[in-house]
């Protein structure tokens, strides 16, 4: 199976604060980094340091090389991805000392992908590959639609979220992966267990995949929901969690994992993620995640 992350490759700055500012609050920073994201490469490398055999498309500005660079270090094919001549979409990061964030984000190249561009990208996978995509580029309903109906498995983390992603067509999605503010606001529904019943009615025949951050993960399609806990880990920055677990957790389910083992896998990375300051270039190897396993089970 060949998998596709169609999805945003953006350059993070990222500031160190001692708190999250308040409205009119000016603050001082403890650090300042320059870091490769986007939550399309972002889970590119989650998957391919999970083991998938997956390519990177999407859009870059002339500013973006170095995120090339950096997928193609990390295992990633970046055949598809294609540089325009304006500016590479980027996200200022502010993180406190508690390691919870929050950021704005400059969608640039991302949100100029063209019809044109997305037929090439589907032209290249066949019947049972899987394309992942989020919401930071513009043609995901477009993509959606046309994956669908070649037969191509479709996997979407609709975030970072806007209310036009209630129009998207839920019944083109095969795997639908998402936090639990954002399984809320998309079902209108507070209780977890009715936001999971809401979104599995969006596609009967679908799985819903469902973070709960400290409260751990959900698993559901039309048989089963299974749940596991989240580890309790030392956190310093949740950038980039999701999309690692997201990576993780889908690898595992399409190469046979029972639910249980693929939330915990992908919980297992996502743990070690968040321990450390940074998004992709701390997502851990297959075999990091092994040992941090072994390691619990031991003790």
């Amino acid at each position: 199976m060949k998998a596709v992350v169609f999805g945003s490759m953006n350059i993070d700055k990222v500031y160190s604060l001692a708190h999250l500012p308040e409205k009119g609050e000016t603050l001082y920073t403890d650090g300042y980094e320059i870091h490769v994201g986007g939550k399309g490469l972002n889970q590119a490398v989650s998957l391919a340091k999970s083991g998938a055999d997956v390519s990177m498309a999407g859009w870059v500005g002339t500013d973006g090389g170095f995120l090339t660079d950096f997928l193609n270090e990390s295992g990633v094919n970046t055949d598809m991805i294609q540089q325009t001549n304006g500016f590479t979409g980027h996200a200022v990061i502010e993180v406190d000392r508690d390691g919870q964030n929050q950021m704005i984000l400059f969608p640039g190249a991302n949100k100029e992908i063209t019809e044109n561009y997305c037929d090439t990208v589907l032209e290249s996978l066949c019947e049972g590959d899987l394309l992942l995509m989020q919401y930071e580029t513009s043609q995901v309903e477009y993509m959606l639609r046309k994956a669908h109906s070649k037969g191509i498995i479709t996997a979407l983390n609709p975030s970072p979220y806007v209310d036009e992603i209630k129009k998207l067509p839920f019944d083109c999605v095969d795997y639908l992966i998402l936090n639990e503010s954002e399984g809320q606001m998309i079902t209108d529904k507070t209780d977890v267990t009715e936001v999971v019943e809401a979104l599995k009615a969006l596609n009967p025949d679908g799985v819903v995949i469902l973070t709960l951050g400290g409260d751990g993960s959900v698993y559901a399609d039309k048989s089963q929901t299974v749940s596991v806990p989240a580890f309790k880990v030392n956190a310093v920055d949740t950038t980039g969690a999701g999309d690692t677990f997201t990576g993780y957790c889908l690898n595992a389910v399409l190469n046979g994992a029972e639910p249980c083992e693929a939330l915990r896998t992908a919980s297992a990375a996502s743990a070690i993620v968040v321990t450390k300051i940074g998004a992709a270039q701390t997502i851990p190897t297959f075999s990091e995640v092994k040992s941090f396993l072994s390691n619990l089970d031991k003790n």
